[in-house]
Parts: structure tokens; C-alpha cells; sequence
């Protein structure tokens, strides 16, 4: 065994061995067991650590990571087994409460590896007052960010020294303070000589709440041997777990960020505090600095986690879900892009997404609700939609509209897909399935409900042939006489040249088509142009066009492709 030389106060002889031993208590981190073991052979604590330092390859990441090399030495000075020592550091819940892999002490740069994965620890250390008051050692699970709560007395840890303003034990040049095993901060402030005078164990401290208590106590009740809990009544990893905490706890913080409506009383302290900010917050890299809200940010997420089963886990998860914004990725994109997916998270996010998704799934089984897709308009009239479908989306109501149609021909035999819905409604396939994305993106109502909405409206729809419509509105593009005897008789001072107006009103109001592929389109000048037609006018134009109107009584055989077709050939496929 590798021996150590620590030089005596006076100088005048060497120790190969500390004469005293102190004992090394379970738990205790092993920068606290060298002070006590300094000031127990009254030897500064920077001797001590320089004698180390001298001996050994490097001591830097000693609290994470120890070499062989320096767990020799130490062994060889304190008498300690190398076992006990690296149960004073963090090496020793590393793959269960941290993830240290990627770590080299000979390699400073290699922590980076470490804190790219989020809640490393950093610069100082949390601290129980009362823990201090009792025993004056420090526990090497204070390190953890994750570790909120003394179990031993129920309270909150403490993070910042209110004397100093910072975090206990931040010592950048030293691993040892200068003050020794003192109960003080110790904390330099900025003149040599002259440290932080803050007495910790008279500090006072917040009881903790009892689910922080149970959180706490069902992720480290053995440490640093870790039995994981169950995620959604399955077994699992500690490192698992760890990561769906990880990955869960991110994600809702970053929605309490967003939303002031939370009923979490945590959440909303998270919003007041970052809502000014100019720029988000990295929860996945670093947690919030006050420690009661971390530990009821980590609770919200361990209790979806540990729910009985996943049904469950998506109720309590579901309020939160909701307060995501509705973006064109909708509410996987937008998870996606404010956490790290894990197994875990993964599953909660798709089972609370699938309500949404399982509409498809519905139309897919449901019999055709109409005969064909020929009676089906590329766009539901606007009364149908008021009457069945408002409030069941967040949308605006041109999508639903289309949406509503798009879902009507989804019952179809064939049309498997929004791409094939649109393209039997001759509308482009690409605008079925942005349409599709928008409405299931906003969908606020359970997939019955909507479908239920969706078969009402259908049922209510007039028995035309809606592509002979179409034609027929194409085919008045050819001819002015109709729409100059209508000006003159209904409109009189209209100019010619709002024919091609007068037609998209017929095309979007009569034969409810969609204006993307209305003839000669020019929506904003359409729109201004329907806002200058009366009642009396609006009905006059219609029942110029209504006589043109096939309709289709129910029994007739009609097609159930959707090819161009002139308004005599539809009619005589309604006849035949």
C-alpha cells in the first residue's frame, strides 16, 4: 500500500500515515471526511491536500470520480478502504442517480460529456442546517441536483449561503475549505484571509411537503444502493427511471414556463419567474435554483411515472397536455423540441396524443356516410358546421369545414389516406393532409364526438351531385349573357368584368367548392365583392344558378370515382 508524507505544523517531522483516524461515516462526502481528518491531527486542510495532490496522478473530479491511483493514497493516509472511500463520492451511484459515463479525470474537457446530459452537478454542494447542527459532516447526496429533501428531518435542503450569496462549499482552487470541519460557509470573500462567517447550522428550514418526502424517499431510501420504482406499473432500471424523471420533469417545466393556468401552485412560481425573461430557460440542462420548486417539479413528474398504469398516468398528465401551445407540429412536435424522449415520456406522450389520432382509425371502420363521393362538397356548408361542429376544434372554421368533408370521404371504401380523401373530392393531396394535420393538431373533443358531429352533418346534406356542380359553375365561366341579364335586372351599375367575381360566389356559396381551385380565383377580391351583395341579391344570383342543379334520389347508382365531367354527362350518370 502506497504510503503518504504530510509534514507536521512545526514542520520538524513527517507522518507516512495520519496519526488520527477519525472514522468515516456512511454517507459522508469525502472533501468533509479530509477536513475532519485534518483538524483531528491539527494539520491545515491544505497541507493535507497538497500532500495528496503531490502523491497521486490527479485529484481533479475527486468528488465524481476518484483514479485507482488517488483512492490508493488516500487509502494509505487514512487507514480507509478504497471500498468505503469511493462511497464518499458520487462514483458511487454512478449508472443509478447520475450518469458519469464519458468521465476522465486526466481529461478536464471530458465533464462536458457529463453536463451536455443536464443536472450535472456543479460548483458547491446543498446542505441540511440541522443535519449540520447534529452531526457536522456533510452527505455526499447533497450533490445531486435531484436530491430536494433530508429525509432524517423531513425539511427542504438549503442551496445558497444567504450570508455570501452563494453556493455552499464554492471552492474553485481547493477542495478542502481553509476553515477546516467549522460549521461555518467558509465561502471566500474576495480578500485573502477573509472568509464567510455564516453560522449553517442556525440556518432555518422549511418542512417539506409530504409528497416530496415520499418522492424523495422512493428514488434514494437506500442509498447509494437504489431500488427503482415502477413506471406505469412496470418494472424497470434505476438509470431508466432516472432518465424518464429526467426527461418528464423537463418537459412540464417548460409548459409551466408557457402557461399561467396551471392549477400547480409550483408551476405557477416557475411562470412568474421566467415569463420576462428574453430568453427560455434550459430546464433539460439545469433545474430551478429554489429548491422547493424543484422538489415539487421532480414529485409531479415521479407521481405521472409511478402511476398504477398508464391509463392513469395520461389523466394526471392530460392538464398539462393541454396547456401546450397549438403549433403547425402540433403537440408531438412541440414535446419533441422541449425534452430529451426516453422510454418512458414516450409512451405517456403517445398515449395521451392517441384520442386525437384514433379518429382515423374510426372513419377507416365507419360505413360510407354517403353514397358516394360525388354528394360529398369539397368544403361542408357553413350552416352544417355551426349546427354540428363548433367548439369541437380550436381551428379556424374553413379547415374544420374542409376537415369535415375530408372525413366523410375517409368512410369510402379505398381511401385510406387524407392525400386519397382529397384527391376523391378533386381537391390537391397535399391540402388533405395539412388540412388533416391542422384539425387533429387542434382537436379538443373525443374522436366520438367529432365523428358522431361529422355523421349528423352528413345526413343533413342535400342529395346533389357535387362534382356536376363544379362543372356546371365551370361551365357558366364560358358565357357573360346569364350574369349581364342578372346585373341588369338585380344589380343594376355592376361593370363586366365582376363575372368572374360572381362566379366564385357561386362556386364557394351554391356548389361549396374550395376557393384554391376555384376558375380564375382571386379570393380577396371575391370576399370584397360578396360583402356588397345584399340578401335579395344574393338569393336572386342563387336561384339563377339553382335550375342547373342535379340532384340525386336516394337509390340512384352513382359513381364512386371522381374524374371531370361535363353537367349532361353527370347527369345522365344520375339517370342511368
Amino acid at each position: 500500500m502506497s504510503t503518504v508524507s504530510v509534514m507536521s505544523p512545526d514542520h520538524s517531522r513527517s507522518l507516512t500515515v495520519l496519526p488520527t483516524r477519525p472514522t468515516l461515516h456512511a454517507g459522508q462526502a469525502l472533501d468533509c471526511y479530509l477536513e475532519h481528518a485534518a483538524d483531528a491531527n491539527h494539520i491545515p486542510p491544505a497541507t493535507v491536500m497538497r500532500a495528496v495532490t503531490d502523491a497521486t496522478d490527479t485529484t481533479r473530479y475527486l468528488l465524481l470520480r476518484p483514479t485507482p491511483r488517488t483512492l490508493e493514497v488516500l487509502s494509505g493516509l487514512t487507514g480507509q478502504s478504497t471500498a468505503s472511500l469511493t462511497a464518499a463520492t458520487l462514483a458511487a451511484v454512478d449508472g443509478t442517480l447520475i450518469d458519469l459515463s464519458g468521465l476522465d479525470p486526466h481529461h478536464q474537457a471530458s465533464y462536458r460529456t457529463v453536463a451536455a446530459r443536464g443536472w450535472a452537478p456543479g460548483q458547491g454542494t446543498q446542505a441540511c442546517p440541522r443535519c449540520l447542527a447534529e452531526t457536522g459532516t456533510w452527505d455526499i447526496s447533497w450533490r445531486l441536483t435531484t436530491s430536494t429533501v433530508c429525509l432524517r428531518h423531513g425539511s427542504y435542503l438549503l442551496s445558497t449561503c444567504p450570508g455570501c450569496q452563494r453556493p455552499f462549499r464554492a471552492t474553485r482552487s481547493t477542495l478542502l475549505r481553509p476553515i477546516g470541519a467549522k460549521t461555518r460557509c467558509g465561502n471566500a470573500l474576495g480578500r485573502r484571509g477573509h472568509y464567510c462567517p455564516t453560522d449553517l447550522a442556525a440556518l432555518p428550514v422549511e418542512a417539506a411537503d409530504p409528497g416530496c418526502v415520499d418522492r424523495q424517499t422512493r428514488t434514494q431510501a437506500q442509498f447509494p444502493a437504489m431500488r427503482a420504482p415502477r413506471v406505469f406499473g412496470e418494472d424497470t432500471t434505476a438509470r431508466q427511471f432516472l432518465e424518464d424523471v429526467h426527461g418528464l420533469t423537463t418537459l412540464l417545466l417548460h409548459i409551466a414556463t408557457i402557461s399561467p393556468g396551471l392549477p400547480s401552485g409550483w408551476a405557477a412560481q416557475v411562470h412568474d419567474a421566467t415569463h420576462a425573461r428574453h430568453r427560455a430557460p434550459r430546464w433539460g440542462l439545469r433545474l430551478p435554483a429554489d429548491i422547493p420548486t424543484r422538489s415539487r417539479a421532480l414529485t409531479t413528474a415521479t407521481d405521472i411515472l409511478t402511476s398504477s398504469d398508464l391509463e392513469e398516468a395520461v389523466t394526471r398528465f392530460t392538464p398539462w397536455a393541454e396547456e401546450i401551445p397549438h403549433t403547425p407540429d402540433g403537440l408531438l412536435g412541440w414535446a419533441a423540441d422541449h425534452t430529451r424522449h426516453t422510454a418512458g415520456t414516450t409512451r405517456l406522450i403517445m398515449a395521451t396524443h392517441a384520442p386525437r389520432r384514433r379518429l382515423s382509425r374510426l372513419l377507416d371502420t365507419t360505413p360510407p356516410l354517403r353514397v358516394s363521393t360525388r354528394q360529398i362538397p369539397q368544403v361542408l356548408p357553413r350552416t352544417l358546421y355551426e349546427a354540428h361542429l363548433v367548439g369541437l376544434f380550436t381551428s379556424r372554421a374553413k379547415t374544420i369545414r374542409l376537415f369535415a368533408s375530408l372525413s366523410m370521404a375517409r368512410t369510402h371504401p379505398g381511401i385510406t389516406t387524407w392525400a386519397d380523401a382529397a384527391r376523391a373530392l378533386e381537391l390537391p393531396a397535399d391540402l388533405g393532409s395539412r388540412c388533416a394535420a391542422a384539425a387533429v393538431a387542434s382537436q379538443t373533443a373525443a374522436p366520438s364526438t367529432v365523428l358522431a358531429a361529422i355523421t349528423a352533418a352528413a345526413g343533413r346534406l342535400e342529395g346533389h351531385d357535387y362534382r356536376a356542380l363544379e362543372d356546371q359553375v365551370r361551365a357558366l365561366t364560358a358565357s357573360t349573357s346569364w350574369f349581364t341579364s342578372w346585373a341588369r335586372r338585380d344589380r343594376p351599375g355592376t361593370r363586366a368584368a365582376s363575372h368572374p367575381l360572381a362566379m366564385q360566389w357561386l362556386w364557394t356559396r351554391v356548389a361549396h367548392a374550395h376557393p384554391a381551385v376555384a376558375p380564375h380565383a382571386d379570393p380577396a377580391r371575391a370576399r370584397r365583392f360578396a360583402a356588397t351583395l345584399t340578401p335579395e341579391q344574393q338569393t336572386s344570383l342563387r336561384h339563377a344558378f339553382e335550375p342547373r342543379i342535379p340532384s340525386h334520389r336516394p337509390g340512384d347508382p352513382v359513381s364512386t370515382s371522381s374524374p371531370a365531367m361535363s353537367a349532361d354527362a353527370a347527369n345522365k350518370n344520375l339517370l342511368d
